[in-house]
């Protein structure tokens, strides 16, 4: 296979460039499909010219994205819900907590599923896990169907891509609203939210559809290189009593430990004012000019 200089526009006059090596590529049924290596990141995932993760720094987004929210919460996890996350590594880290009984992973796409598993078996967890049930189908649609049925889940983990094609409604107030009916006591929902500082009305706009619908919203942050920049992650809860920023008990991963949790909490002041004099319109912003 030949190598070739492959480059992600992150914003406004401004790419990232690698230079890759193509193990597969594949237009599925929603979307077109990329795995590919590189000397700097390992193998990696693109999805419509998006990369979405990295063998370099895959770690640091799994790990926040999971030992955040179930080590803020006050009690075990027993029940997780995962929609999307095809490349496996929010499963990897959720089934490292005994406490959990039961997972279920809503993904849409199976060929990025297929791919995945095939392609980077190093970013996944253990699809033979005895406590995951895996549903190829539409999550806006799994959790309107639970919220009917009167299902509940401990956490909530959205790991979705951004706001555009098939992933747009899971950012519209009827699947936030179906969210928190699916909450159980003390449940905590996650979701990624984008770069600020080239996205910057993605986090402001998910903030406000969880407050629109749950007691307690919070903001934190982890660093992405390969995403360009840091990452926000907004987490709701429907305790209004529960802190999320100070973990519940200890932990320890490549990246994530206790004083990094409470400092993820520490947003700069520019991200305080995204939040403060964001005009919300109520449309999805999905592409917006740069902050600087």
């Amino acid at each position: 296979m030949t190598g070739y200089w492959w480059s992600e526009r992150i914003g406004s006059g401004y790419i990232h460039g690698y230079e890759i090596e193509v193990l597969f590529e594949q237009r599925t049924s929603f979307q077109n499909m990329v795995i590919f290596e590189n000397d700097q990141w390992g193998k990696g995932l693109i999805l419509d010219g998006i990369v979405q993760v990295t063998q370099g720094d895959e770690f640091i987004y799994h790990e926040m994205m999971v030992h955040v929210p179930v080590l803020g919460r006050d009690v075990p996890v027993e029940s997780v819900l995962i929609i999307g996350g095809a490349d496996g590594g929010v499963l990897r880290e959720v089934q490292k907590y005994d406490s959990v009984r039961r997972i279920v992973q809503v993904e849409l796409d199976e060929a990025v599923l297929t791919g995945c598993r095939k392609y980077l078996p190093e970013i996944c967890g253990n699809w033979k896990d005895h406590r995951l049930e895996l549903i190829i189908g539409d999550g806006a649609e799994y959790v309107e169907a639970a919220a009917a049925a009167g299902e509940t889940f401990d956490l909530i983990i959205l790991d979705s891509t951004d706001p555009v094609g098939p992933a747009i409604v899971l950012f519209e107030p009827p699947f936030h609203k179906a969210l928190a009916a699916v909450l159980s006591d003390r449940g905590v929902i996650v979701r990624q939210s984008g770069l600020p500082v080239t996205m910057p009305m993605v986090m402001p706009f998910i903030r406000n559809r969880f407050k629109d619908v749950l007691p307690r919203v919070q903001v934190y942050l982890a660093p992405m290189p390969t995403y360009g920049g840091e990452i926000a992650f907004v987490t709701a809860t429907n305790a209004d009593d529960l802190d999320l920023s100070e973990p519940k008990d200890s932990g320890q991963g490549r990246y994530y430990n206790s004083r990094i949790h409470q400092a993820a909490f520490c947003l700069p002041s520019w991200w305080h004012r995204l939040m403060d004099e964001f005009q919300d319109d109520g449309q999805v912003p999905i592409e917006t000019k740069a902050y600087f």
